[in-house]
């Protein structure tokens, strides 16, 4: 039987409207040099300024977000139905004077496309590889025309690779706080090797963010992104679709955690935290909310009691109290005494290191809030790492902003010589370069001059993601990289890269100004 369903509230958007309302139009007042040719590149023009998680003068950006916009607007040919559908949808979308009119868009083009090219755009897209190492100012897209006469369709896609931010700046903040976790850890773990140190230091943060996103897709593309470096998830919509993509064993995982409903649901915390502990298995972790009505209460008379017994029983039960509101300092230190005043430590290199009895910190953490909770945990002798890990969900949403990166889709070059082209803006950081070519070769990046002319010495490290003309395989080395050669650039290659590049050559800087003194007026 089928069942009696509401109409769609959900379509499939056609590729020629996924674009800004002005570049769908853009094609009547291009140049006839661009409408030739025209190339393109994308670049996050400053580094994030997010506090706590940041280092003085290391401008180290994680590049990342590509692959999976690609695969969503480029995998599946496009179709004349689609461009019909467009068709349709402008007809009255142009507002003017005397009331609403068609809104031109390409259509000639977009049947090339589909006639001609079997439905793959024939453009060319090449980037640095997911999970590298970039800087301020350096492209990180570029995206060129490969048949004349199609260069308004090389920016259509401008509005959505531009977020590529968003998995840009979730990747750059992970790598840069699990570093900092691996120094704290270092510094504690003083006879641990590498590996030790970096497996403890990858659980100290754990995503809590699910219910933050914007939407689903959110959740599965930037959430996604920060298991790279922290392997810990209550997100699993991300965690599936690592787990798709080859995520190692440890990648998208989570314990059993009480929320506040279920324990509301029973007529005591004492019935809840029971009848968990009784249910769990041995060796389990037990996240156990404590703040539905005493946070202080149901701690010493609740749940301490089950942690001596998993201690006592020798039944390997941890119980990790979590506290979701008040002071989170105050009850973090009370909690960690109340644990050592019973016995439920050990000590090692001079510090506390809790057993039975450990602790998830989740309430409105921020990276400066769990530095300074680490910081007086140490100069109370706790190893942090040793005695809880820190839940974040909001904060990990709420500080990426497009603007923090200040990513930019800008033109470069048109014509059949790439003529170069620049933004010259009475704001400074609002400029742009010419076409470059990326190097990291150990020469420019100890120079810190990776930004050179394309005519200068030196392999460019962009690799291919796309060409449309290659109708068989139109993607390239850069979309079929896994999770796991994904997260081997995000974890090993950070730490070999210098903290500051991006700087141009005398060449390119000649070009730039030999533009600015053409354009500006002086």
């Amino acid at each position: 039987m089928t069942a009696n369903l509401p109409p769609r509230k959900h379509f499939k958007t056609p590729r020629p409207l996924m674009a800004d309302a002005y570049t769908i139009s853009g094609f009547l007042l291009e140049s006839d040099e661009a409408t030739e040719n025209s190339v393109y590149y994308l670049t996050f023009r400053k580094f994030p300024e997010t506090p706590g998680v940041y280092l003085k003068d290391d401008e180290r950006i994680v590049f990342a977000g590509l692959q999976r916009i690609l695969d969503r607007i480029l995998r599946d040919p496009v179709t004349h139905e689609e461009i019909d559908e467009t068709k349709l949808f402008l007809e009255n979308r142009k507002a003017t004077m005397i009331g609403f009119a068609k809104y031109e868009f390409p259509e000639a083009l977009w049947r090339r496309v589909v006639d001609e090219f079997n439905g793959y755009l024939p453009i060319k897209i090449e980037a640095m590889p997911e999970g590298s190492v970039v800087y301020p100012n350096e492209p990180v897209i570029r995206v060129t025309c490969q048949m004349s006469g199609l260069g308004p369709l090389i920016p259509w896609f401008e509005s959505t690779f531009i977020k590529v931010w968003s998995a840009t700046e979730r990747t750059t903040a992970a790598r840069h706080w699990l570093q900092y976790n691996r120094d704290m850890v270092a510094s504690i773990e003083v006879e641990a090797d590498k590996k030790t140190i970096n497996f403890l230091a990858g659980l100290m943060m754990h995503d809590f963010g699910a219910r933050a996103g914007a939407c689903n897709q959110e959740n599965e593309d930037v959430a996604y992104s920060g298991l790279y470096s922290f392997g810990g998830t209550d997100t699993f919509e991300a965690a599936y679709q690592a787990f798709k993509n080859g995520a190692p064993e440890g990648v998208g995982t989570s314990v059993l955690a009480l929320a506040h409903r279920i324990v509301q649901g029973f007529e005591t915390e004492k019935d809840c935290y029971d009848h968990m502990y009784a249910a769990a298995n041995d060796n389990e972790i037990l996240s156990m909310v404590a703040d539905c009505y005493d946070y202080y209460n149901a701690v010493e008379n609740y749940l301490l009691p089950l942690a001596e017994d998993a201690k006592k029983k020798g039944n390997g039960k941890v119980i990790v109290v979590r506290p979701d509101s008040g002071d989170a300092l105050e009850q973090i230190l009370w909690t960690l005494d109340l644990a050592v005043k019973n016995g439920l430590y050990e000590e090692r290199n001079g510090y506390k290191y809790m057993t039975n009895m450990r602790m998830i910190e989740g309430d409105s953490m921020t990276f400066e809030t769990m530095r300074k909770i680490n910081d007086a945990l140490i100069v109370k002798g706790f190893a942090p790492h040793g005695c809880l890990i820190y839940g974040v969900g909001g904060h990990l949403r709420n500080s990426i902003s497009r603007d923090n990166l200040s990513t930019k889709f800008a033109l470069c070059g048109v014509g059949d010589q790439n003529r170069p082209v620049i933004k010259i803006s009475e704001t400074r950081g609002k400029r742009t370069l010419p076409l470059v070519k990326i190097l990291r070769t150990p020469d420019a990046l100890t120079e810190g001059t990776t930004l050179v002319d394309p005519s200068e010495a030196g392999l460019d490290a962009m690799i291919s993601y796309y060409n449309g003309t290659n109708n068989d395989t139109p993607f390239g080395k850069g979309q079929y990289d896994s999770f796991p050669d994904i997260q081997a650039r995000v974890l090993e290659d950070f730490d070999t890269m210098p903290m500051t590049a991006g700087n141009t050559s005398k060449k390119v800087e000649a070009t730039w100004n030999s533009l600015y003194h053409r354009y500006h007026r002086n």
